[in-house]
This record gives C-alpha cells, sequence and structure tokens, in this order.
C-alpha cells in the first residue's frame, strides 16, 4: 500500500491526464474549480480513499487521456479497489439534473388603458420550451384582452425569462414594481428605449407610444408563447 495522500495520487493522474481542475469540478456536477480543489489538498481531504460516487466520474473523464494514457484502474484504486467493478454493480449516487422541469404559471386580469394586473400565485405548472427550462426563476402569463392579437390572443401563455436584458423589436412585459404578490403590468413589442423611457408598440388598435422609465421600472423578456389553438 502506498503511503502517498490520495490528494496527491489524485493530482498527479488529473496532471497526467491534461484535465483541468474546472473540467474536474464540472464532471462532479460542480459550476467553479473549488468544488473540486479540496480533493486535492491533503490538509482538508483527510480520507484513505476517495467516495465512489467521486471517483467514478473522475475515472471516466481522465482513462485513456495523457502521456502514458491513464488507465482506468489506476483512478479506481484511489477508491480502494483492486479491479473495475463489474457495470451492473456500479451505484452513482451524485445528483443528476432533470432533463425538463415545470415553470408556474400566472393568471392576468385586464385594468385600464391596456393594463394588466398579475396574481403571482401560480394557477398551474406547466413544461416550458427547453431554452427556459432550466432559467431560475422563468414563468408564463396567462393573456387576456387583445391589445397584442395577432401576436398573443386571449388564453394563450407568454414564456418569460425574467434575466434577458432590455432588446428592441422584442416583446416585454413591464413593471411598476417588481413583481409580488400582485402587479400592474403592460405587454407590448419594444421598439426602442433609452435610459429615461421605453418606446413601446401595440397592435389592436395599432398604436406605438411611450413610457416612463421611472414609471415603469422592471422590463422582462418574453421569449415565446404556447398557442391556445
Amino acid at each position: 500500500m502506498t503511503d502517498i495522500p490520495v490528494t496527491e495520487r489524485l493530482k498527479a493522474l488529473r496532471v497526467r491526464a491534461g484535465v483541468s481542475m474546472a473540467e474536474a469540478a464540472k464532471a462532479l456536477g460542480k459550476k467553479t474549480a473549488s468544488g473540486y480543489q479540496h480533493y486535492e489538498d491533503s490538509e482538508r481531504f483527510t480520507k484513505q480513499y476517495l467516495p465512489r460516487q467521486i471517483m467514478e466520474p473522475l475515472a471516466a473523464l481522465f482513462a485513456n487521456r495523457g502521456e502514458p494514457p491513464v488507465q482506468a484502474i489506476e483512478m479506481w484504486r484511489l477508491g480502494g479497489y483492486d479491479r473495475i467493478p463489474e457495470q451492473d454493480t456500479v451505484i452513482v449516487d451524485y445528483p443528476v439534473v432533470p432533463r425538463t422541469t415545470l415553470v408556474p404559471v400566472y393568471a392576468a386580469a385586464q385594468g385600464g388603458e391596456g393594463h394588466l394586473i398579475i396574481d403571482f400565485h401560480p394557477i398551474d405548472e406547466v413544461t416550458p420550451p427547453e431554452d427556459i427550462a432550466r432559467v431560475r426563476g422563468a414563468y408564463g402569463i396567462l393573456i387576456v384582452g387583445e391589445s397584442m392579437v395577432p401576436a398573443y390572443r386571449p388564453g394563450d401563455i407568454a414564456w418569460v425569462n425574467p434575466h434577458k436584458p432590455p432588446e428592441r423589436d422584442t416583446d416585454v412585459v413591464l413593471y411598476h414594481v417588481p413583481p409580488n404578490g400582485e402587479a400592474e403590468a403592460i405587454i407590448k413589442m419594444l421598439i426602442g428605449f433609452s435610459p429615461r423611457e421605453w418606446k413601446l408598440r401595440q397592435y389592436q388598435p395599432p398604436k406605438d407610444f411611450t413610457e416612463s422609465t421611472a414609471d415603469w421600472t422592471v422590463c422582462h423578456r418574453i421569449v415565446g408563447k404556447k398557442n391556445v389553438r
């Protein structure tokens, strides 16, 4: 049995394989290199062997890379194994990111002058388009009113990515204040903007107009829709 700490043996194999700490962290489902780094620090990781859920994805990442190529068995020995386990005995218990998720859909009621009152208590949770399936805070709005027909009809769902910045010639939802509980909103096409005003367009009746950014402080991008028909 070697007296070299498992942390040093792991580092030597990673360097030999030409794998960065960031790549290793990604294989473990970590966002930054720091999520992996402590496994190479003998003062922070003091166990004799690597946990199986850590060693297994690293074995798959390092194997057959480098000069001479790292052998899979070299990685498995870091976990205390003297042979590569049979495939059907492998237990993977590290987190698995689901392929899709559900996002909340909020109801809207008509207010004055084409405004909406949106109740931020979900009326449903549905599967969104793939491009917002993992966006934190993504949501849908159930459309009422006809000011944006034919782009949006009553009963359609507008998909919203609250993190995308304003962009000309895109559809947006504007709020007086950050959405919380219940909020007044308008859904329009953004045809231009400046630090002082939003330049907006609606379709029914056709009209271009401006609103103050001081009054409508929050702008969320609409990135798609689900047709009611």
